[in-house]
Order: structure tokens, then C-alpha cells, then sequence
């Protein structure tokens, strides 16, 4: 081998040092994903997460988004692939599709519809691929299609809402016995003049007690028979309350496992009756329509019960306009489930008398579960977030202020 062949073997072993060098250092600091790409991360590999949001019409779904794309980070050990589906079903599934075709180690989904999601889980499921559904299941046949679902509670919110209603109806009616019982100026002036009068004519007394006895009797007689008439002239509707729900979208899942916990609530509570329902889409010009029937067909409303804070601030509007009052000793009381800033909000003003959390942080929850089936530990189908409710005897400054959605 002349020189120049030797000098080409030096250069090329100085390369490979130079190269193999480098590609230590890098892996100091890099990681890969299952599917071989190489990304930065402290971690051995990185698990990549397909996370598809129906759309993003509302500041809920914002911080519901935030919450995942937060969780899913290099520095936790994930890759997030992100897909917005705009509430376009068919783009949904589409988009899952393609995340299946990427290789990713798990699918978080949060389905438009609750049909049509047979085949694409079929697919992800002969990938190997976990499917979290969020917020909405999926009509099917086989519950192996998908891991789990995550969310609200809601047959919990609805025990909360229907025992919260009781105990705050309670402590309404001690108000006013306490009301009734407390005597007025006028009667406390006259019990005092009363005392202060001495009967000077014991004689007279004397003489004419046996008619006052008889005048008494029969007042007391009268009296009785009057109490007697007017109860029973108070029907089983006079003590009713009475209750209305504008409701989410019929059909969805939320819609049909609050219907269900309405029924509950009413045979728990058996002076309760649910006396009007309908869907106020969730809107808020809507549910002032909708409201503004409800308040025309049934004048001695009680209570409503609105499925979410945008809709609960359109039933206040329509109770304003009406002339009737709400929130704190109101002529109705406005129950609301979302636990928005706006809701907290009004609940502060006095508007709004609870509203019970929906709460959108799910990530740490969906990694939590992750790590969980990483390890091939079993996971319940059923699986839920931490959620409170705020009312007026709280303080709600500090939690209106941190709140992000």
C-alpha cells in the first residue's frame, strides 16, 4: 500500500473516531421513540401520545387541550402528536387513522360522535395501539376497542347537586320560620301596652266570665275549623318544588347521564318534580329562550338546573328580564355544572347559587393511567377526575384569579 493509500486510512480512522465520538456525546442526551426517531430526552425513550380533540369551540376544550399538550412533554418522558378535528367527525377519524400510521404508543381521544368508531379502533387495536377515550365514550359492541374512559363523574355530580338543593332548601325554610316567628314592632308596642293595663273592674270580670268562656270557645271553635279548611285547601302542588333543566345536547353522553340522575334525585326526593326539559344547545342566547318559556309555562318555578355555566348565565338573563330575582334568597335557585371562571364569577355576584366543577385537567390523570398500562397493571373502564363545587359561602377571589378557563 503506497503513502497515499495510508494517508486515506488515517483520515478515514480519524473520522470514524471523530464520528463515534460524536454519537456517544449525543446519546448522552438523546432518547428514541419506539418508532426509531431519535428526540431529546433524559429518558431511555420517549412515549409518543396521538392526542385527538374534537374542536375547540370553547375556553373548557382550550384548557382541556393545554392540560394534555402540558402533561405530554419531553421533560415527562412523552412525545405528543396533536390533531384538532374542528368538530368534523369524518377529520377525526382521519386523524387517527394517522396517527396509527405514525406508530404511536397511545391515542387519546375525545370522540365528536359516539358511532361510527368501530373500524378505526379495530385498526388501532391489530397496531397494538391503547385507545383513552376523554369526556365521551363510544357506542360498541367490544370494550376491548379501547382501554378505558376518562372524565366527569356525573351521577356523583348529580348525588352532590340533588344533596346540596336539600340542604339549601332546608336551611330556607328555618329562615323563615325563624321570620315568622320573631314578632313585629307593632306586636311587641302592643304586648307591652297590654301589660302595662290594670283591670279595675274585677266584678264585672267576674260576672261576665262564663260568657267570654262561651265567646272563647267558640272563637277557638271557628279558629280550628278555618286551620282544618285552609290545609286542606293547600294541595300536594302547593309544596312541590317545582324544577326545570335546560339541557346539553340530546343524545350526548353527559345529556343522558344527567337524565338518569335526575331520576334518581326525584325518587329520592319525593316533594321534588321535574316539570320541564329542554336542550338550551349549549348556548347562552339559547337557553335564554329557553328559559323564557320555561318561566311563562310554569310561573312558580323553582328551581332550574342548567348543564353547563354559559347556558346557566342565559337562564339569569332571561330570570332578570322576567323580573324575578335568583341566586341568594332569589325567587328561583340556579344550579349550573362547569365550574368556569365565568360561572364562579357570577356565583360570587350572587347570580348563580352553586356551580359543580367539570374539570378539564385530565393530562396528569391520562399519564397516571399510561405508567399504569406501561407496567401491565389492569385499569378499571371507568375512570375520573377530582372535581369540587363553589358556592356563596366560599371564598372565591383567590380561585376566580388562578382559573384558566
Amino acid at each position: 500500500m503506497g503513502r497515499v493509500g495510508r494517508f486515506i486510512l488515517k483520515v478515514a480512522a480519524v473520522l470514524i473516531l471523530i464520528v463515534s465520538a460524536g454519537t456517544f456525546a449525543l446519546s448522552l442526551f438523546t432518547g428514541e421513540t419506539r418508532n426509531g426517531d431519535n428526540l431529546q430526552s433524559e429518558f431511555d425513550y420517549l412515549i409518543t401520545v396521538g392526542i385527538s380533540q374534537s374542536g375547540e369551540e370553547s375556553s373548557w376544550k382550550d384548557a382541556n387541550t393545554a392540560s394534555f399538550m402540558d402533561t405530554f412533554v419531553k421533560s415527562n418522558g412523552y412525545e405528543a402528536v396533536y390533531a384538532d378535528a374542528g368538530s368534523d367527525q369524518e377529520k377525526q377519524i382521519e386523524d387517527v387513522e394517522g396517527f396509527i400510521k405514525q406508530g404511536v404508543d397511545y391515542i387519546i381521544l375525545n370522540p365528536i360522535s359516539e358511532i361510527g368508531w368501530d373500524d378505526v379502533l379495530e385498526d388501532a387495536k391489530k397496531a397494538h395501539i391503547p385507545i383513552i377515550l376523554v369526556n365521551n365514550g363510544v357506542d360498541t359492541d367490544d370494550s376491548s376497542l379501547y382501554s378505558c374512559m376518562l372524565g366527569s363523574d356525573y351521577g356523583k355530580q348529580m348525588k352532590k347537586a340533588g344533596k346540596w338543593l336539600d340542604e339549601y332548601l332546608k336551611e330556607e325554610d328555618e329562615k323563615k320560620k325563624t321570620a315568622s316567628e320573631a314578632p313585629t314592632q307593632e306586636e311587641s308596642e302592643q304586648t307591652d301596652s297590654e301589660d302595662t293595663e290594670v283591670n279595675t273592674d274585677s266584678s264585672k270580670a267576674t260576672d261576665s266570665s262564663a260568657s267570654i268562656f262561651d265567646k272563647i270557645m267558640k272563637s277557638s271553635s271557628t279558629a280550628k275549623d278555618e286551620t282544618d279548611s285552609t290545609e286542606e285547601e293547600q294541595t300536594e302542588e302547593d309544596i312541590t318544588i317545582k324544577i326545570a333543566a335546560i339541557q346539553e345536547s340530546i343524545g350526548s353522553e353527559e345529556q343522558l347521564m344527567r337524565a338518569q340522575g335526575y331520576q334518581t334525585m326525584l325518587e329520592r326526593y319525593s316533594d321534588w318534580e321535574m316539570v320541564a326539559q329542554q336542550t338550551g344547545d349549549n348556548s347562552r342566547e339559547e337557553a335564554e329562550k329557553v328559559m323564557k318559556l320555561f318561566l311563562e309555562q310554569e310561573p312558580d318555578l323553582r328551581v332550574v338546573f342548567a348543564e353547563s355555566d354559559e347556558m346557566a348565565l342565559g337562564a339569569i338573563d332571561a330570570i332578570g328580564k322576567s323580573g324575578k330575582t335568583c341566586g341568594e334568597d332569589g325567587d328561583i335557585i340556579v344550579i349550573s355544572f362547569g365550574g368556569s371562571k365565568a360561572g364562579i364569577e357570577a356565583v360570587k355576584e350572587g347570580k348563580l347559587n352553586v356551580t359543580f366543577e367539570c374539570n378539564p385537567g385530565q393530562g396528569p390523570k391520562a399519564a397516571e393511567l399510561i405508567q399504569r398500562l406501561e407496567s401491565d397493571i389492569s385499569i378499571d373502564k371507568e375512570q375520573y377526575v377530582e372535581e369540587t363545587y363553589f358556592d356563596g359561602t366560599m371564598d372565591l377571589d383567590e380561585i376566580i384569579e388562578n382559573r384558566t378557563y
